[in-house]
């Protein structure tokens, strides 16, 4: 699985509880993981988490915006 370091904020869909979504933006220096398959995970965009919450990032942001690290 890929872990994404965040150069600088990224926007993404924060997924709630109860199937709520959020739009927020994520802190440079975040670690995001690489969310595998995550069913809440939105068409079109790739799954991740921070801080144990599932979000779903363009995969432009990731590209742009990170640093990426294969574990």
């Amino acid at each position: 699985m890929a872990k994404y370091l965040l150069r600088t904020p990224a926007s993404a869909i924060l997924h709630k509880p109860g199937g709520q979504k959020e739009s927020v933006m994520l802190p440079a220096g975040a670690v995001l993981d690489e969310a595998s398959r995550h069913s809440a995970t939105l068409e079109g965009k790739v799954g991740v988490y921070w801080e144990g919450r599932h979000y779903s990032v363009s995969m432009k942001e990731l590209i742009m915006k990170t640093d990426v690290r294969r574990h």
